[in-house]
């Protein structure tokens, strides 16, 4: 009897660099998911409770473009995870982290005036108030760029490596 599998199985190629983006990108999950419910529940802004089931969805897109990258070394797998992770990195980081939180929290420890930041967020609660709320909201940038430092390297070995570009 023939012991030969009807299908053979696709041989994974070796991309050290898809598990820290996979990492990243996760942890960039989890701390946005606490981040945003205690914020949704603690603070009593249940739209923000809406927000880890919005990036559900390009977590799951960057998860399946990295496992094809891993999986076949195309170039456009990983641009595609790219491009995913740079835009949630970028919202999440620069628009979400940096400014309503990094420069909020900054802006009020200088004593800053807070028409310098309401005058942009002003529906958002200033001075800052809740010390785990802006903690975690920082940490999200941190994570953003961690996202977008893999991202980078990613890109970086997909193009030297030999696959096609599809």
């Amino acid at each position: 009897m023939d012991a030969t599998p009807l299908v053979a199985a696709e041989p994974a190629t070796e991309h050290t660099e898809t598990r820290p983006a996979l990492l990243s990108f996760i942890t960039l999950y989890v701390v946005t998911t606490v981040h945003h419910l205690y914020g949704g529940l603690v603070l009593d802004a249940p739209v923000r409770l809406l927000v880890p089931l919005l990036l559900a969805l390009p977590l799951a897109g960057g998860a399946a473009a990295l496992e094809w990258f891993r999986r076949t070394g195309r170039r456009g797998a990983a641009r595609t995870y790219a491009g995913i992770a740079l835009v949630v990195a970028g919202v999440l980081g620069l628009v979400h982290s940096a400014y309503s939180h990094l420069y909020k929290d900054v802006l009020f420890l200088l004593r800053g005036p807070a028409e310098l930041y309401v005058l942009l967020n002003p529906d958002e609660h200033y001075p800052p108030d809740d010390l785990f709320f802006e903690v975690t909201g920082v940490i999200e940038l941190v994570a953003a760029v961690v996202v977008t430092v893999t991202a980078i390297r990613l890109l970086r070995a997909a193009s030297r490596s030999a696959a096609p570009p599809a």
